[in-house]
């Protein structure tokens, strides 16, 4: 049993609410999680978490039959979906899936960190769009994730990658200078475990983490099974801290691509797929212009983004 799991048990037991998955905590009822049961914000580090806060199946098995197109529940179509992108845009340019200036951060950081041809770890590495962009900026990247078609694709593309969970990858099996994970704490079923493993597999590596921020919610996909935490600078620095690390944690604000106004917009260009020369000019179009177009309506608080060292001991 993990830390976090006892916790959450002792603060049920000592409190009859649910505990909160990082810091063990009370929490009070925030709103309905339609045919889950309920939104629940922990009182001190305010991480939210569904209740109940399990997975009725494994990540390996929910998320390799999204990107099967076997799932549809919380828009996770879009897994599928995003394959016809891959073939679009990966091998040209995989920069064009991006849209957060927390990549940027990241990129930037590791090249003072620990420098080109460092081996990068990305954990969650889905389609292969971080993987790709840290091979052409000159890093050794290998990846892990639970889905099989991704992890198959990535392979074919020459990537050393891990299929399953961090805590099955073997001693040794990859000894990174540094780890990054995007976009994928949400769907992990004990969040404080998942950081205590990587602390304690890899005592002395940094790193970079990225999570959808307090501004940066959707009715549908930010619902369980997809999503089972949401995630704020506070909870983020919580949660990096009591897993063994020294964290700098910032909202990051949206590039305006986000506003509601340009949803007609990100429509049409999605049905250009089938084009792929239109669809990436298309998106360069979206990603790179219209940000500096859109910059007065971007969202603050969009992403939440952690650079960590190892706690000193």
């Amino acid at each position: 049993m993990s830390i976090s799991q006892a916790n959450v048990e002792q603060s049920a037991a000592d409190d009859a609410t649910p505990g909160c998955p990082v810091c063990g905590a009370s929490s009070t009822a925030l709103e309905a999680a339609p045919n889950w049961g309920e939104w629940r914000l922990c009182d001190d580090c305010t991480l939210e978490f569904v209740d109940p806060f399990r997975l009725e199946e494994t990540p390996v098995e929910l998320y390799s039959g999204a990107y099967k197109g076997e799932r549809d529940e919380n828009r996770m179509h879009e897994f599928n979906d995003r394959l016809a992108a891959r073939r679009a845009i990966l091998h040209k340019d995989p920069t064009l899936w991006f849209w957060t200036p927390a990549f940027e951060r990241t990129f930037d950081w590791l090249e003072r960190r620990v420098g080109k041809g460092a081996t990068v770890f990305e954990v969650g590495c889905g389609l292969g769009w971080v993987l790709h962009t840290l091979r052409a900026r000159g890093f050794e990247a290998v990846g892990l994730d639970v889905a099989e078609d991704p992890v198959e694709l990535n392979r074919a593309d020459g990537f050393q990658v891990w299929h399953g969970t961090v805590d099955t990858v073997p001693e040794g099996w990859v000894e990174p200078d540094a780890i990054v994970s995007f976009f994928m704490l949400h769907h992990v079923p004990d969040p404080m475990a998942f950081a205590e493993t990587l602390h304690r597999r890899f005592p002395n590596t940094p790193l970079s983490l990225a999570q959808y921020g307090p501004t940066n919610r959707d009715r549908l996909s930010s619902m369980p099974p997809r999503t089972l935490t949401r995630w704020n600078k506070t909870a983020l620095e919580t949660l990096l801290r009591r897993a063994g690390y020294d964290p700098e944690v910032t909202h990051v604000a949206g590039t305006g691509n986000e506003s509601k106004l340009m949803r007609p917009i990100r429509k049409v260009v999605k049905r250009t797929v089938s084009v792929p020369p239109v669809y990436r000019f298309a998106r360069r179009i979206e990603q790179r212009v219209m940000p500096r177009v859109l910059t007065p309506i971007a969202t603050e608080a969009h992403v939440v983004h952690a650079l960590a060292e190892p706690a000193q001991t």
